[in-house]
């Protein structure tokens, strides 16, 4: 029972220091951007924390993410004050993406061919992932079970809000959207 505790214990000290940050949308066309989301019930400061692709690595000090909420990384500011810039370039053919702390993988996601070029990779980390189309989003939005199975292909980018549910039109999907946006700011 005491082991069972002291692991409780831990997973709780991990869960706070990395605060449940996921990667949790990847777009490619027409612009680059990556999501992140904070899952944790607290503010997370990514001071310390890198994004790291084929191409090199990206840090993300004075990036902080809101209790439950979305980031954007991008080149250049593409929809709030919740994007952040970052040079960072991503090819639907393949490619990777690893969060870092402290070296240690807080988050990783691939797609397509693993290439011999790439001068940072992680082939241990490597599975049969799904070819990239517009857009890879995880699915269930925000849920991470380190599978490739948790992210799916799609043509509906979802920037700063959940991701919508696979197999649903995207007019459909906008309507739903539409009903409950903002919908906190009603009551």
């Amino acid at each position: 029972m005491k082991g069972i505790i002291k692991f409780l214990g831990l997973l709780l000290v991990a869960t706070i220091a990395y605060g449940g940050i996921v990667i949790n949308e990847i777009n490619f066309y027409p612009e680059t951007w990556v999501e992140l989301y904070n899952s944790s019930p607290y503010d997370v400061s990514l001071n310390g924390y890198y994004l790291v692709t084929p191409d090199g690595e990206y840090p993300l000090d004075n990036v902080t993410i809101k209790a439950n909420s979305y980031v954007i990384l991008s080149k250049e500011r593409l929809f709030s004050d919740k994007d952040f810039q970052i040079n960072v370039e991503l090819s639907n053919s393949g490619g990777f993406i690893v969060i870092l702390k402290n070296n240690s993988i807080i988050d990783f996601v691939n797609w397509g061919m693993l290439a011999e070029e790439w001068r940072n990779s992680y082939p241990y980390l490597w599975d049969n992932a799904p070819l990239a189309n517009i857009n890879l989003s995880r699915e269930p939005d925000g849920t991470d079970t380190d599978s490739p199975s948790d992210f799916k292909s799609t043509e509906t980018p979802t920037p700063l809000s959940p991701n919508a549910p696979m197999g649903l039109d995207p007019i459909s999907w906008s309507r739903i959207k539409a009903l409950f946006r903002d919908a906190h700011k009603r009551m």
